[in-house]
């Protein structure tokens, strides 16, 4: 009898305005949230269970081991063009725990002239077997694989550099790896 009519698009305004008002309600109830609370004290020190220790070549590397063993550096490593240098003992790695350890050697990165290096490679030796693969500087994720270390023992790095035959004395490269100890 007295019905209004409706405007052409004003039912679809009216489901739009709901629309919203339902999306702004949902929006609204999902900022509900409840706050845990965890406290950790006291977190300690130990001391670490597998260090780096001086190899037979770590002093022509210029290697310096950090004080607690679990750091090491090196600056006077180099090559010659297109020959490859050795460095069968630049550092090794020990294990003191009373327990075998899981341990892997990884890339993680490298910066520099890297276009001048024919390779790098580093590999990990208990005496003279080789222990998991070699690890090839520059191909992302190239580990030795998970090795498991024995109690007590002390297996050695090797790190093999070969430049390119055009490479100049002004180039270099900046190589980071990364030792992951499983375990606490």
């Amino acid at each position: 009898m007295f019905r209004r009519r409706r405007k052409k698009g004003q039912t679809s305004l009216e489901v739009l305005a709901l629309l919203l008002v339902a999306l702004a309600i949902t929006g609204v109830s999902a900022a509900v949230y409840n706050l845990f609370r965890m406290e950790f004290s006291p977190v300690t020190v130990e001391t670490a269970k597998v260090q780096f220790k001086l190899g037979a070549d770590s002093n022509a590397a210029g290697a310096s081991i950090g004080v607690n063993g679990t750091y090491v550096s090196f600056n006077s490593i180099s090559g010659w063009p297109n020959a490859t240098r050795i460095y069968e003992d630049i550092i090794r790695i020990r294990n003191f725990d009373s327990s075998s350890r899981v341990i892997k050697l990884e890339f993680d990165s490298w910066s520099g002239d890297t276009s001048a290096i024919d390779y790098i490679y580093v590999k990990v030796f208990a005496g003279n077997t080789q222990m998991g693969n070699t690890i090839t500087i520059g191909s992302q994720y190239s580990s030795t694989g998970d090795l498991t270390i024995p109690a007590g023992a002390e297996w050695r790095v090797q790190w093999e550099i070969k430049w390119k035959a055009d490479a100049q004395s002004t180039q270099s490269v900046s190589v980071a790896l990364k030792l992951i100890v499983q375990g606490e």
